[in-house]
């Protein structure tokens, strides 16, 4: 696999800042991880020792929020100790040991909606990259 070194810099279409690696420069391989699949096509298309900014829509990125991703529960769901807040993040275990994250996005009475769609679903993202090097 191709393995790369690059400074770059992650933000929403607005330009909060979401990750950067300017003073210490990422160094990847693709497909181990690091990077999103979204964030590896523009290293990919990126040209070697030139700053390049990409654009990417919500569905380029991590998609569309989806309805079916927010998932109502009980209250009795969660831990009796657990303190339930909104916009929390929550791993959620799964009975075959697989884990899912979530965010508290609504709580009401004892019903408590999860949304499990990605943090950046929804969202149009820059991603600023200059390669180092790649090997």
């Amino acid at each position: 696999m191709t393995k790369y070194k690059i400074f770059y810099k992650f933000s929403h279409a607005n330009g909060t800042l979401i990750d950067e690696s300017w003073d210490d420069p990422l160094e990847f391989e693709l497909g181990d991880g690091q990077l999103d699949f979204c964030l590896e096509l523009c290293v990919i298309n990126a040209q070697v020792g030139k700053l390049q900014t990409f654009l990417l829509s919500a569905s380029e990125a991590f998609g569309n929020e989806l309805e079916e991703a927010f998932q109502t529960m009980k209250r009795l769901d969660f831990p009796q100790t657990m303190m339930i807040e909104l916009d929390s993040v929550i791993e959620f275990k799964t009975p075959i040991g697989d884990s899912y994250v979530g965010c508290i996005d609504k709580i009401k009475n004892d019903d408590i909606t999860v949304n499990f769609n990605h943090p950046l679903a929804g969202n149009d993202v820059s991603f600023q990259v200059k390669i180092l090097q790649k090997q």
